[in-house]
């Protein structure tokens, strides 16, 4: 397991009942950011990995901890190994882009882990104010097609944003250009 925590091994009938419905990642339904991710990760996987929000499919695997799931994604393996946060992000890349995957093998180097889980607890912890709340906790609720954008996107003129969907005032989507995008980016 990615974490210490009260996420445990399954038995084996809990194994048996979730099996035809893993590998499955499980992530904040009500984080805006989050659901854009999962989106993202949707379309990379090919169906390889169902991609749900902890909201409505947690009970189908009662050996993940909910406040675990809560703080961080989590990728629930064939064989019912539990993956959490960066771990997590790792294991999604090596089983639906093998390419990136190999580069994602850089994660167990020395040093690389640390960093990796401390960067993801920060924009784990920092989820909401990035990019709001969806509304009700389902994937899609207050997004447009089901998929959330993000507040800089939007500002960058990529992206409409429902202004009372990511609960922040709204925003400015004129054309900027690219330069001025990744200054932006690149000062905050």
């Amino acid at each position: 397991m990615g974490r210490p925590g009260a996420t445990r091994a399954p038995n084996p009938a809990e194994l048996a009942a979730a099996g035809p419905r893993l590998p499955l990642a499980l992530y904040d339904g009500e984080c805006v950011f989050c659901t854009a991710q999962a989106e993202r990760a949707r379309r990379l996987s090919g169906g390889r990995l169902r991609i749900a929000p902890l909201q409505t499919a947690l009970a189908e695997v009662p050996w993940v901890d909910p406040e675990e799931a809560v703080r961080s994604l989590q990728l629930v393996d064939r064989d019912g190994r539990v993956y959490a946060g960066a771990a997590a992000v790792v294991r999604l890349l090596r089983l639906t882009r093998p390419a990136l995957g190999l580069l994602a093998l850089a994660y167990h180097l020395p040093g690389v882990r640390w960093l990796a889980d401390r960067a993801y607890d920060a924009v784990a912890a920092r989820r909401y104010a990035i990019a709001g709340r969806t509304g009700d906790g389902v994937a899609g609720a207050g997004c447009a097609d089901g998929a959330c954008g993000v507040p800089w996107a939007a500002r960058a003129g990529r992206v409409p944003v429902d202004a009372a969907s990511v609960g922040a005032a709204p925003v400015d989507a004129a054309p900027v250009d690219a330069a001025s995008v990744d200054a932006a980016r690149d000062r905050g």
